[in-house]
């Protein structure tokens, strides 16, 4: 490679500023920031190590950043600290996930769950519930909006996380799907009795009755139990 009679260190030597030069080159370009150690060959004679750094040094002059090289160390490491221009090439062409906001991890759903569970009961407090737990028909209503994932987490299994969540605290949930909501992501708000619920995808654990004089009964069920209940109504 680099011909005959050329010595190990001769030959460790001219790799080594063939590295630093394309070192430098590589840090301008990607505008890479921060400290970085480079590991270069072990060489055994201090003035090869000397002549490295100098190559070094000369290379990053031609960047506008503020470079600093230290000398080779015993183990042969240089340490390079750079201060970045601009923003990165990826910082540029790219955005924070909307369901992580860009730490590359989200929300457990049982995470979820619990906060979903601590709002109904701030709910409870500070409205003055009155409700009686014997009474299923007073138990207070709520509507929780939730994707697509947390709904399938909230309805699945005989015993159902949503069933469990209305017995224990007394309420009567109704669940919908809402689109455009990021995992974990949910909206509680008050049921009311005067909302048209025809044409909605809306499921719920139990059936949520409502009796009032001069209105027919309504019950929300999952959609597929109610779309048979009209079925054989006709």
């Amino acid at each position: 490679m680099f011909g005959q009679g050329t010595s190990q260190e001769k030959a460790i030597l001219d790799v080594n500023l063939e590295a630093a030069k394309q070192i430098a080159r590589e840090l301008r370009l990607r505008d890479i920031g921060g400290i970085i150690v480079v590991d270069f060959i072990d060489m055994t004679d201090d003035s090869n190590k000397r002549l490295v750094y100098e190559e070094m040094k000369k290379a990053v002059e031609k960047d506008r950043s503020t470079v600093g090289v230290s000398e080779l160390s015993k183990l042969g490491l240089m340490e390079i600290t750079r201060k970045r221009v601009r923003p990165s090439v990826t910082f540029m062409i790219s955005e924070p996930c909307p369901c992580c906001h860009g730490i590359g991890r989200v929300e457990a759903l049982d995470t979820s769950f619990s906060k979903i569970e601590r709002e109904i009961c701030r709910r409870l407090a500070t409205s003055g519930n009155n409700s009686d737990p014997e009474k299923p028909k007073s138990w207070p209503r709520f509507l929780l909006r939730v994707d697509h994932e947390m709904c399938t987490y909230l309805t699945s299994g005989k015993k159902t996380k949503l069933g469990l969540l209305s017995s224990s605290l007394k309420v009567w949930v109704l669940l919908k799907i809402a689109r455009g909501f990021t995992r974990g992501a949910f909206e509680l708000l008050p049921y009311s009795d005067e909302k048209d619920t025809d044409g909605q995808k809306e499921s719920s654990a139990d059936s949520l009755p409502l009796r009032e004089a001069g209105r027919p009964k309504l019950s929300v069920f999952p959609i597929k139990k109610w779309m048979s209940r009209a079925k054989r109504a006709k």
